[in-house]
């Protein structure tokens, strides 16, 4: 890569960074960026405590540690996020 060549390709990376990072900052500023992440973060909830249950549902002969007790700690995770953005949602913070 000859030095012109790397500049230009500077430059691009840099003025497209700058770009998405104005229109990422607009967008976050807005209620449907707000309830999008609320949804998405329920669904990651939902995925671990579902994900946690059939795990240990499966394969409930494998010993406590550190497999069991892992997808414990999953399905608590699960359950924290699920109920902060429950929340979050019903009382429109």
């Amino acid at each position: 890569m000859t030095k012109k060549t790397m500049a230009i390709a500077l430059i691009s990376i840099s003025i497209t960074v700058a770009i998405a990072g104005s229109i990422v900052t607009y967008l976050f500023d807005t209620p449907f960026a707000r309830n999008t992440i609320d949804y998405f973060s329920l669904a990651a909830a939902l995925f671990l405590i579902i994900e946690g249950f059939y795990g240990i549902k499966r394969y409930k002969n494998e010993p406590y540690l550190p497999n069991q007790l892992l997808r414990h700690i999953r399905i608590i995770i699960g359950t924290c996020v699920f109920t902060i953005h429950l929340l979050q949602y019903i009382y429109g913070l």
